[in-house]
């Protein structure tokens, strides 16, 4: 039980692991702000909804696809606005990006409107960004850096020698 205890610690403290950068910021909320946005109109502005989109792009089980591709948006936005979990976010922004790409290539007339496309480089920044907090982390100015260990002046942490 103690080894099992051990080991979820480190998966997660891994997951959280940060640098201590302070630029972070600027990916995390050019990628967090605009996935908290689209995500929350999708649930809230009944002439954006999701659904159609997915259906028009040919993508499998639109009924759940749609709902999920939404709340990945929010979290997503979230996680890394706030920098909480934020490689977790980072990787849900990169799984959601490539469809929303795949839909912008595939779609010949948007479903919601052509006032309602967003512009080709909007996912394609979001997906930078993501995938730079997917390899950096979240930084000094989040919520990982303060409960990660090893996010003071120096990094990587030097250990103790048992010598």
């Amino acid at each position: 039980m103690p080894q099992e205890t051990s080991t979820r610690r480190r998966v997660i403290e891994a997951a959280r692991g940060t640098r201590p950068a302070r630029h972070l910021v600027i990916p995390r909320l050019a990628a967090g702000a605009p996935l908290l946005v689209i995500g929350l109109a999708h649930v809230f502005d009944d002439s954006a909804p999701m659904q159609p989109l997915v259906e028009a792009a040919g993508l499998p089980a639109p009924a759940l696809l749609a709902p999920a591709a939404v709340a990945a948006e929010v979290a997503a936005g979230v996680a890394l606005l706030l920098g909480a979990f934020a490689r977790a976010g980072a990787a849900l922004a990169v799984v959601a990006m490539l469809a929303a790409i795949y839909a912008h290539a595939t779609i010949d007339v948007w479903p919601n409107g052509a006032d309602q496309e967003p512009p080709l480089a909007l996912p394609i920044v979001v997906l930078l960004c993501g995938a730079y907090i997917l390899w950096r982390g979240a930084g000094r100015w989040s919520i990982d850096a303060l409960g990660a260990r090893g996010t003071s002046e120096e990094w990587p942490p030097v250990e103790a020698s048992t010598a």
